[in-house]
């Protein structure tokens, strides 16, 4: 009798330290993600142990802190990784069954790496180790002519949002790859995402059609562009003719210079008279709104002037309260006051401001993640930046260059009905684009982003006269 109650305590005992034993289990290939979705990260208990009463720690070897704690039946945001905080949960219904995978949201470029799985029931635990791969596929390339500091053309492609560099290649119209013959460079931003340009020099030798091709490493997509050049640029003259045009041209350069000179000045009255007639001007007011910025929808890494007439950006990044309105990725800022109908016209100061985009934007555009500004997002606006693109641009898809460059005073003018927005030089009193064949459901706002660092924007209080009668 006493032997077998030993046997039945003994198989008791054997069978509590049997459950207390499990093993973890994570994928054993890589989990591939793109910048901006969101991932689940597998992770499963054989057998399927209720994990409700265990502690499941989900880390990487480069933190000291966990990137998300379950333990004593409840999550510990307050030990978590400050770079994890708000983008991580269990799937609680699922803790009975064992199932301790992990759900990471807006992935990042930095969450790229090793994730380890860690159960501990108290008297035993086990963990695994996973890797998580990222992958940002960048925008599609704009490809453009610039001169070279040599006879002849460069071709640049550029584009942006890459992660991690992609590969690039050219090819010319026969089909000839010409990769050995660019020139690559790579530009990390804040976000850890990759900004490319690449360039070959060409010739007049050279073939008159360029591809470029940028494929990502990771997600095997790719993007491409393409450019057909002109004879016009790579003229083949006889030398005689040259020798004609160049004396004709000597003697006909007085006159026409007197001539050039007042047509100028006829084209910049007539671009007047053309935008204050615009739409029956003489029959319905514009509004010279007076614009102030809306403190709550400015970036913390914005600095707003005490009369909100102007903002620049700054190296510290102000603990301010997400309001809803505010924009957490871009530095930009909206005005106060939208609009829903009417004709409506301000001007900005944009002087030693080196990158800037203005213009207006609809009020339900993303303001928590980066996106493209176009009006298919809901952005109308032009924009300057010296330090990725061409230096002055549309923002449309895909981003043209500006035909003049404004340096001093941009004027922007909304007109709802009709669905336009144009842009101004308000110095030199000269149109630079207009948006056009929109239908606007939206409340407009006056849009500003700027990027140089403690550089003014400034909203004028007065219009220049460009809008008013002749």
């Amino acid at each position: 009798m006493k032997g077998r109650c030993f046997s039945i305590v003994f198989l008791l005992g054997l069978r509590t330290v049997m459950l207390e034993r499990f093993r973890v289990f994570v994928p054993d290939y890589p989990i591939i993600v793109t910048v901006g979705d969101d991932v689940v990260l597998d992770c499963q208990l054989v057998p399927a142990v209720s994990l409700d009463k265990l502690e499941v720690r989900w880390f990487t070897s480069d933190s000291a802190f966990p990137v998300h704690l379950y333990t004593g039946g409840q999550d510990r945001s307050d030990v978590q990784d400050k770079a994890y905080e708000g983008r991580t949960e269990l799937f609680k219904d699922e803790l009975p069954r064992g199932n301790a995978s992990l759900k990471l949201k807006k992935i990042k470029a930095s969450d790229e790496g090793s994730y380890t799985c860690f159960i501990d029931s108290g008297t035993y635990r086990d963990e695994a180790v996973m890797n998580l791969k990222v992958g940002g596929f960048g925008h599609r390339p704009w490809v453009h002519l610039e001169e070279n500091n040599k006879e002849g053309l460069r071709v640049v492609c550029k584009s942006d949002g890459w992660y991690p560099e992609p590969e690039i290649w050219w090819v010319d119209g026969n089909g000839q790859v010409l990769t050995t013959q660019s020139e690559t460079e790579f530009i990390k931003d804040s976000r850890g995402l990759i900004a490319v340009q690449s360039h070959i020099d060409i010739t007049s030798d050279s073939v008159n059609k360029f591809s470029c091709f940028m494929q990502s490493r990771v997600l095997s997509k790719k993007q491409e562009a393409h450019l057909q050049i002109s004879a016009e640029f790579f003229p083949k003259a006889n030398a005689w003719l040259v020798i004609f045009w160049v004396v004709a041209g000597l003697v006909i350069t007085a006159a026409a210079v007197d001539l050039m000179v007042h047509r100028k000045e006829d084209k910049k009255i007539k671009e007047l008279q053309l935008f204050c007639t615009l739409e029956g001007y003489n029959e319905v007011e514009i509004d010279y709104v007076s614009v102030t910025l809306e403190m709550e929808t400015a970036n913390p890494e914005l600095e707003v002037s005490e009369d909100l007439k102007s903002v620049r950006r700054t190296r510290t990044e102000r603990s301010l309260p997400d309001t809803g309105k505010r924009f957490m990725y871009w530095s930009c800022v909206l005005g106060s006051e939208g609009f829903t109908s009417g004709r409506h016209y301000w001007e900005v100061e944009v002087v030693r401001n080196r990158e800037w985009s203005l213009g207006v934007a609809a009020e339900s555009v993303e303001r928590k993640r980066g996106i493209r500004l176009s009006p298919e997002t809901g952005f109308w606006t032009i924009q300057r930046d010296d330090y990725y693109y061409h230096q002055f641009n549309i923002n449309s898809s895909p981003r043209y260059p500006l035909p003049a460059n404004p340096y001093g005073k941009v004027g922007i003018y909304l007109s709802y009905e009709s669905g336009t927005v144009s842009f101004y030089d308000a110095d030199t009193k000269s149109h630079l684009h207009t948006f056009t064949g929109n239908k606007f459901t939206d409340k407009l706002y006056p849009f500003f982003r700027t990027w140089d660092e403690n550089k003014w924007l400034r909203i004028c209080s007065e219009a220049s006269g460009l809008l008013h009668h002749q």
